[in-house]
């Protein structure tokens, strides 16, 4: 009887124990996919641009390596280009690469349809939220805090330590990353699909953010080391922060909530 009363006393203080340390568990979750492809950089030595999706339709024209090409549609294992004079061709995928367009080049307005309309001027109009281009105070951030600086190296040291190229901070996905934490503390939600927002990918193309694949990690947490534990332990996460398909990242922390801090990781690939 004295062993049993010792036994759940020792299990009642590790219980207790484990609560003071983290009195609210964290939580996790991640998403990926493939954006819109506008342009293709030619990989091949050379590229023949044919007049259909058969290797027996005529060459309308040869490309070199390094060529891009703007991308209408895709067709199986295909790309559909557009040519000089308004005329289509095919070219195989495995001879050409996605690329996003280059930064200077002027980037296209939003666009909806009736069943899902995007406001031109962009979510900022709508009362209560923040355009993911300012910060809280209204500024456009130009640097990211010491905390999403902080997991950043977290990142890049799991990466490196796994063959990995590092991830580039991109301040324009920051922007954004900050939004969604922000608008999951203010409507007390977590989940991928803000109620303000929509899905990650259409916050990225609402604010003209160019990329060809994009994924997102959302945590609640006391800090930056514990969320960056707990999303290398997930498999889903932990692959979004070692894929080697992202070149960029966006990370956005903001205090509050009932974990004590909200992350957002916006991973997104801008080969060119």
């Amino acid at each position: 009887m004295k062993k049993i009363i010792l036994a759940c006393a020792l299990i009642s203080t590790m219980f207790l124990f484990a609560c003071a340390r983290d009195p609210v568990p964290g939580v996790e979750s991640s998403l990926s996919g493939t954006g819109p492809i506008s342009r293709v950089k030619v990989t091949a030595d050379t590229a023949n641009i044919r007049s259909g999706c058969s290797t027996d339709a005529p060459v309308l024209q040869e490309n070199a390596q390094n060529d891009q090409l703007e991308v209408i549609n895709e067709v199986e294992n295909w790309y559909a280009v557009r040519l000089p004079e308004e005329q289509i061709g095919f070219v195989p995928k495995e001879q050409v690469t996605p690329v996003v367009p280059d930064e200077t080049e002027p980037k296209p307005e939003p666009t909806g349809t009736e069943d899902n309309p995007i406001d031109q001027t962009g979510p900022a109009n709508t009362p209560g939220t923040t355009s993911p281009n300012t910060n809280n105070t209204g500024e456009m951030a130009s640097s990211p805090t010491q905390a999403e600086q902080q997991m950043l190296n977290l990142v890049n040291e799991a990466r490196a330590a796994n063959n990995v190229p590092p991830l580039e901070m991109d301040m324009e996905v920051v922007n954004v990353s900050r939004i969604k934490s922000q608008d999951m503390i203010d409507n007390n939600y977590f989940s991928h699909n803000s109620p303000t927002y929509g899905s990650p990918f259409d916050m990225l193309q609402s604010f003209n953010v160019s990329y060809v694949q994009a994924g997102e990690n959302i945590a609640g947490n006391r800090d930056v080391a514990a969320a960056h534990e707990a999303l290398m332990n997930s498999p889903g996460h932990r692959k979004n922060i070692l894929s080697p398909d992202y070149t960029h990242v966006g990370i956005g922390i903001q205090e509050g909530g009932q974990y004590g801090n909200m992350f957002t990781q916006i991973f997104v690939s801008k080969p060119r």
